[in-house]
């Protein structure tokens, strides 16, 4: 018989936004597939007023046999219930908090219904996902784990939340960390835990290297989203640096958008203004968002990938890029260091444009060489269909 596994992720993707968490959706694909019965259960904070509220709870009394649960919300594959949670703004952190809890236990109660009663409860990252399987695991004596993706930084909360994310990895059966800057960011705060180092899962089948690079024009690629996590300053500085230094023909691919709720309002205006800014907008392309299916198309076409991040827990962009067999030229922003050899790219510290230009144009002119055939079989054994599923039956053991 299949173990079940319950998934509460902190954020999923949608029908407003399918591109939001999508690596969690893939990976619980994977896991679906491949010996496990999973499913999704996602609840959607709702800022709302006193009246929408009382009317909620007026509704839940007199239509009690009506299931809070959706299943036309989130991306299904595997089956993805979301529910709302209406909450008001003025709300101190506590009464959030327990009205959370509230509405996650009712909706455990719906998804368990029909006689499916989960073995383990798989939390995706600790806040929120990880406080709330905690809570769900007191009450209903079902074991936890959860695995942290998200940036680490615990003083970044209240009090309050501070001692609900430290007991919830101290409870948790296992702790799971995508990187092992993740692991250290997690046990510099003197929490008690040991975490696993999982890598994410990465396609191997829909990102493939295809060879598609035109000898036309040099081509650089990014990925990434306006936050100044990603610095995307140093970006757009060294491409002005590269642009100087090397007079050939060059262009430059930007995606990302600034929408992180619907992708109908995305747009690259903030990448557009940096560009203008540092007087390489000639030079770039934007492109807002792109189908999962097409962006293995275009990291073909290009030459190189660069990341400028100051933190990254993982790195999807980049693992993506290097299934693509592309060379890597990347801060040293983290989870991509347990990937960035002098086989597949090159790492720079943190902000250092000059060094980032530097290395593209001994990239472009072959004075740095990459085997494009490494870069992906490397990728595969870390972060592969395998190597995944691999690391997650022990984890779930």
């Amino acid at each position: 018989m299949k173990k079940k596994i319950l998934i509460i992720p902190s954020w999923y993707p949608n029908i407003n936004n399918n591109l939001l968490g999508n690596f969690f959706q893939e990976q619980a694909d994977l896991l679906n597939t491949n010996g496990y019965d999973v499913r999704i259960l996602f609840g959607r904070i709702i800022f709302t007023n006193t009246i929408t509220i009382l009317k909620n709870k007026l509704r839940n009394y007199f239509f009690l046999k009506k299931s809070p649960l959706r299943d036309d919300y989130l991306i299904q594959k595997p089956p993805a219930f979301s529910f709302s949670i209406f909450q008001l703004s003025e709300w101190n952190e506590e009464k959030k908090y327990n009205s959370i809890c509230i509405e996650y236990v009712n909706a455990f109660n719906e998804v368990v219904k029909d006689g499916w009663i989960p073995d383990l409860i798989h939390a995706q990252c600790t806040v929120d996902a990880g406080i709330i399987s905690s809570h769900l695991s007191d009450i209903y004596k079902i074991p936890f784990v959860i695995i942290e993706h998200q940036v680490f930084l615990l003083n970044n909360y209240s009090s309050f939340k501070q001692k609900l994310i430290k007991n919830s990895l101290e409870k948790a059966l296992r702790v799971g960390a995508v990187s092992n800057h993740q692991k250290r960011c997690i046990l510099m705060n003197s929490i008690n835990c040991d975490p696993q180092i999982i890598w994410n899962y990465v396609n191997e089948d829909a990102f493939k290297a295809i060879a598609l690079r035109s000898n036309l024009k040099f081509r650089i690629i990014t990925i990434s989203y306006p936050s100044f996590i990603k610095d995307m300053n140093t970006f757009f500085k060294s491409i002005f640096v590269f642009s100087q230094i090397c007079k050939e023909e060059f262009e430059v691919i930007v995606i990302g958008n600034n929408s992180f709720k619907n992708l109908e309002n995305a747009n690259c205006s903030v990448f557009e203004s940096l560009a203008n800014k540092y007087n390489v907008f000639s030079f770039c392309q934007f492109i807002p968002f792109l189908p999962r299916d097409k962006i293995s198309e275009i990291l073909n076409t290009a030459n190189v990938f660069v990341s400028t991040s100051i933190a990254e827990t993982f790195g999807v962009a980049v693992r993506e890029a290097m299934l693509c067999g592309l060379p890597i030229v990347t801060t040293k922003s983290g989870g991509v260091e347990d990937s960035i050899n002098d086989k597949n790219g090159v790492m720079v510290n943190i902000g250092d444009y000059r060094e980032i230009a530097e290395s593209l144009v001994k990239i472009k002119r072959g004075v740095l060489k990459f085997d494009p055939h490494y870069i992906r079989e490397l990728t595969i054994s870390q972060c592969g269909k395998n190597a995944y599923l691999n690391k997650m039956n022990y984890f779930y053991s």
